[in-house]
């Protein structure tokens, strides 16, 4: 099995990858809701006005991502994760020492900035840019830590909650980032230097026109593929990467090669890459809303988030030999269309039980769009671009996922039906769907790697 073969040669990359989207969860959501009735109560804050100041610093966060995100192009892997390490763990002393708001919020930002942005960038940003025949399932095989934290960091924290107090469970979980993750992550590529390194960015000097027709055929065949003849070997990737990296700096100077946020490509995908956090986000965090206007049972939706978890680790695993097959551009405008059906499904049952097929259908489009939105990357810039790039693409999925739930209670609170919301939302997904279609049209956007031949 390729993922088998994959994990025997190069089981520490991958483990690196996973070990930070793992940990990515200290600074998640699901995970930072289980202390919300204890903070409020502690410090007197009730849950709206939580709320405001959550969505205020995620917005915050979103905001600081792009520009400690592009770091990563130009500093040692290994370094630059464990600078994030201390910062998130820090973030978890502070939350232990909140007394007042103000410390309240320092605390926050610190954990949704490391946790939920630099460690997932971290995670996803290395295994990018150091496989590339196997891109999408060493992806796949990194991101399984996101669902394997869901499944087991909240037991683990009520535990810790019940036992030492919520804020003795922030000490405990900063304890372990310094003591156990911090040591793990330097055992893991410690010696991989081809791992950590950055990718080097000084361009070759110009070289022949013989030359430089096969340097450029034989880029565009890796990059538009996403296949090469050359395995992903722990201890060769990065002079791989580190040739390839030159090997587009010699092209991406090149005046018929806009930079990816200066073309129409970029823009005509945005709505594809906000689609599915911004609806999702707001679908489950007013399923209590439309549980009661559906008369259905709550309990439907918790039971549906187990197999959200488990569609959701199969539509990831199930993308990475599609990627590595057919490319992540060639896949990326039909992601969403289970979560359309997902979509439909909810605005058309009265059956309680379809919830399952609802979640079921939007887990298949989260385990998709894990491995696709880090995957195109590659495709689309430089290697020393990547962190840059992913780091602005995933602020804007940030801000998106903060817009989703206020704009669908505005609906809510306007009085617009339920099914007209759905629908309207499967429409808005159905013409991001088209206009990222259309982006793949010849002529709106060739990655510097790639020459444009003149016919004659």
């Amino acid at each position: 099995m390729a993922f088998l073969t994959l994990l025997r040669q190069a089981p520490r990359p991958l483990a690196f990858g996973a070990l930070h989207s793992f940990g990515s969860a200290f600074g998640q959501t699901f995970l930072i809701a289980l202390f919300v009735p204890f903070i409020s109560q502690s410090l007197g804050i009730n849950e709206t006005g939580f709320a405001n100041i959550y969505a205020g610093i995620t917005i915050a966060s979103a905001v600081a991502l792009p520009f400690i995100g592009r770091m990563i192009d130009r500093i040692d892997m290994l370094h630059y994760s464990l600078i994030v390490m201390v910062f998130l763990a820090l973030g978890c002393f502070v939350m232990s020492a909140a007394g007042n708001v103000i410390v309240l919020i320092g605390g926050l930002f610190m954990l949704r900035f490391a946790g939920q942005g630099l460690m997932s960038h971290v995670s996803m940003t290395s295994i990018a840019r150091y496989f590339n025949q196997n891109r999408g399932r060493a992806l796949a095989i990194a991101a399984f830590g996101f669902p394997m934290a869901e499944a087991v960091m909240p037991a683990i924290f009520l535990a810790l909650i019940a036992a030492l107090g919520w804020r003795g469970a922030y000490v405990a979980a900063g304890i372990a980032i310094l003591g156990v993750m911090m040591p793990l992550a330097a055992w893991l590529v410690r010696g991989n230097h081809g791992f950590r390194a950055a990718p080097a960015t000084e361009p070759l000097a110009s070289p022949t026109p013989q030359t430089q027709e096969k340097s450029t055929s034989a880029t565009a065949q890796t990059n538009t593929d996403s296949l090469s003849s050359r395995q992903d070997r722990p201890e060769t990737g990065h002079k791989t990467a580190a040739s390839h990296s030159q090997s587009l700096s010699a092209t991406s100077s090149s005046p018929a090669h806009p930079r990816l946020f200066k073309s129409a490509y970029i823009w005509l995908s945005m709505l594809m890459m906000a689609g599915q956090p911004l609806v999702l986000t707001a679908l489950f965090f007013h399923q209590a809303v439309i549980a009661s206007q559906k008369g259905f049972d709550l309990g439907w939706f918790a039971a549906g988030f187990t197999l959200f978890a488990i569609t959701s680790v199969l539509g990831a695993f199930g993308s990475g030999p599609l990627i590595d097959k057919f490319g992540a551009r060639k896949l990326f405008p039909w992601h969403l269309l289970p979560l359309m059906m997902a979509v439909i499904v909810l605005a058309w049952t009265e059956t309680a039980q379809i919830i399952l097929v609802y979640m079921a259908l939007a887990g298949l489009t989260t385990g998709f769009a894990t491995t696709l939105r880090t995957a195109i990357v590659p495709e689309l810039v430089p290697m020393n671009e990547i962190g840059s790039v992913r780091s602005s693409l995933t602020a804007i999925m940030v801000l998106a996922s903060s817009a989703g739930p206020p704009i669908y209670g505005w609906l809510f609170a306007a009085n617009v039906q339920l099914p007209t919301i759905l629908i309207a939302t499967v429409i808005g997904m159905a013409i991001a769907t088209l206009l990222s279609w259309l982006a793949e049209r010849p002529g709106f956007y060739v990655p510097p790697q790639i020459k444009q031949h003149d016919p004659a």
